[in-house]
């Protein structure tokens, strides 16, 4: 009879414990998601040159009006599960050879639109990205890489080109592709004469469904609880008779 408690005090305890920590990662999410919102509002509007600019990248919000000059490769990587108006695709991100200050020379992804997978998984997508040195008028972003409890990670399939990937990872991209993959992405300005259909609006879940799914996940937990509790009462009282 102890042991089953026991075990049965163990697993409720484990089960709260989760519940808990998804309702915090919810809380999370929301706050990330409210910033972001709050970052494409007062995006800064006055370009920042990315070829001739002293500030460090770091130091460059989140949808702040940028350009860059450079030659695409002509190689390219398709970020993986995008939808665009319900429909499954991915998004085509260019390489720019760029030359930055100090004779240092990279590679910015950009991210130049949505294209549909097609009918079979297996066949990729052929692009043709413009050609010569151009000029990439955007906005600057720097991705946000998920991992949830192990889960989430980059996955880089560099056994052909165009490379696909499920994040724009630039340390696991260039660990796999070999290339100076700068930390960071330009989103191609969506009156650019070149790319594919791009929106940059946050089109991602709302901050207030987050908290509606924290407080479901904290709801869940604190039911465990008390059907723990009454349970152990129950018992309690069936004993004592």
């Amino acid at each position: 009879m102890r042991k089953s408690k026991l075990i049965a005090t163990v697993l409720t305890v484990l089960a709260i414990t989760i519940l808990v920590k998804l309702g915090f990662w919810q809380l999370d999410r929301a706050n990330e998601k409210e910033q972001l919102f709050a970052d494409y509002e007062a995006r800064q509007s006055t370009p920042i040159d990315l070829n001739h600019s002293d500030e460090p990248f770091n130091d460059i919000v989140r949808y702040a009006e940028v350009s860059v000059a450079g030659t695409f490769l002509e190689n390219y990587l398709l970020l993986d599960n995008q939808i665009l108006e319900g429909q499954a695709g991915y998004q085509v991100i260019g390489l720019l050879d760029v030359e930055f200050p100090a004779g240092r020379s990279g590679i910015v992804m950009v991210n130049m639109g949505w294209v549909p997978w097609g009918q079979d998984r297996q066949q990729l997508p052929q692009v043709a990205l413009p050609q010569g040195k151009v000029t990439v008028d955007g906005l600057f972003y720097k991705p946000e890489l998920t991992e949830v409890w192990g889960a989430g990670e980059t996955y880089v399939e560099a056994n052909r080109w165009p490379v696909r990937v499920t994040q724009l990872d630039a340390k696991a991209i260039s660990e796999a592709t070999q290339l100076p993959i700068e930390p960071y992405v330009v989103l191609l300005s969506e009156t650019a004469e070149f790319g594919w259909p791009r929106q940059w609006q946050p089109q991602v879940m709302t901050p207030s469904k987050h908290r509606a799914y924290a407080m479901q996940w904290f709801s869940l937990a604190l039911a465990c609880l008390l059907v723990f509790w009454f349970a152990s009462r129950s018992k309690k009282i069936t004993t004592e008779e």
